[in-house]
């Protein structure tokens, strides 16, 4: 009889995001109100369900907001072809995101629900710029409204 592993190999989807397993440091900027506040931190990755997803924990520091907690749990529905990334926050967030690599080294993402009752939709692109470097960015938009841009940047 085959082993669970020999019967549900990991997909060449979920293998492509191993690079982002260890720690990284993250520098960035989030702008907001016309406001644009640094920030620092670090995001650890770590597989979970025998390499069929990962598991992210972020930690930052926001000089005029304090800190900012994020933790995620990334999957892969084989039935749609699609990432799910799932994302809960310290600012009372939850977000189940889809995501697809539109490249090699391009991971490209969205999210649409509400927020203080608006319609609101985040979109983000992860690039992998090198094994010890990558790069986030984040649109969030309010009604159709930019409301928040967030730059990364995480290093090994």
């Amino acid at each position: 009889m085959p082993t669970i592993s020999e019967m549900y190999p990991v997909p060449a989807e979920m293998k492509k995001l191993h690079v982002f397993l260890g720690e990284w440091s993250v520098e960035g900027t989030i702008k907001t109100g016309g406001s644009v506040m640094r920030l620092k931190g670090e995001w650890n990755f770590g597989t979970a369900a025998g390499g069929w997803g990962l598991k992210s924990s972020n930690k930052f520091e926001v000089k005029e907001l304090g800190t900012y907690e994020l933790d995620n749990l990334f999957g892969f529905d084989k039935e749609t072809g699609r990432l799910h990334i799932y994302s809960i926050t310290n600012m009372a967030e939850t977000h189940d995101h889809t995501a697809a690599w539109s490249d090699e080294n391009t991971l490209k993402g969205e999210y649409d629900g509400l927020k203080d009752g608006k319609k609101f939709r985040e979109d983000f692109t992860i690039k992998l710029v090198s094994p010890e470097e990558i790069t986030i960015d984040y649109v969030e938009k309010v009604n159709g409204q930019i409301d928040s841009i967030m730059n990364l940047k995480l290093r090994k």
